[in-house]
């Protein structure tokens, strides 16, 4: 199987490190009263920011942020490895450098760290439905609610990470909602398709 993962929201926890960022930014540097669209997905545009502020946050903390602040997603390390050794290939597809190059040399120091692959990694994406059409994604993971939707309405088949802020999307053949990567490797690597025995497992889950 060919899958499609999100970097940003999936293997990296910066959705959640950048709201708490700005907000942080917005009361304590720019002296607002907190978030204005709670229900917005984008950070940048859940507050009544000017273009200048936005900027000015931007180049302040979005690669400071990935390199010093985010941590993993629990399990992200896990299940990287599952997949690798269930002879499933992976595609990172990210919309990281479409609002800054560098954050994508910041990344790859967080990926290499982790000794995590970077050479399949498809950087500033606008169009995610489309890159998975011309890859023959099978699964593609992420938690952007806007691209969920697209990628379902694309029938293209979405594992939907969603954040318990996030939109409520329903469910069908072509879209899953999980709360956890362990609820991915379970939607995945089904039972009829496991290798090893489960020391192996063992193992990847206990680092032994």
């Amino acid at each position: 199987m060919k899958i499609g993962i999100d970097i940003d929201g999936v293997i990296l926890d910066f959705e959640r490190t950048m709201r708490s960022y700005a907000e942080a930014y917005d009361f304590l540097v720019l002296r607002k009263n907190g978030v204005q669209n709670k229900d917005q997905f984008d950070y940048l545009k859940r507050y009544d920011w000017t273009e200048e502020e936005k900027q000015n946050f931007v180049n302040q903390y979005l690669v400071y942020a990935t390199i010093h602040s985010t941590p993993l997603i629990p399990f992200a390390k896990e299940m990287l490895e599952l997949f690798e050794l269930e002879g499933h290939k992976v595609a990172f597809i990210t919309a990281r450098g479409l609002l800054k190059e560098e954050t994508k040399q910041a990344v790859q120091k967080v990926f290499i760290k982790n000794n995590f692959p970077i050479d399949n990694i498809y950087w500033a994406v606008k169009d995610k439905v489309s890159l998975c059409k011309e890859l023959n994604i099978d699964i593609m993971i992420e938690d952007n609610p806007i691209t969920c939707k697209s990628l379902k309405e694309n029938k293209i088949k979405t594992i939907y990470f969603r954040d318990k802020d996030n939109e409520i999307i329903i469910e069908d053949q072509h879209l899953k909602e999980v709360s956890n990567l362990g609820e991915i490797c379970r939607y995945i690597l089904s039972f009829d398709s496991l290798k090893h025995s489960k020391e192996t497992y063992e193992k990847i889950l206990k680092k032994i």
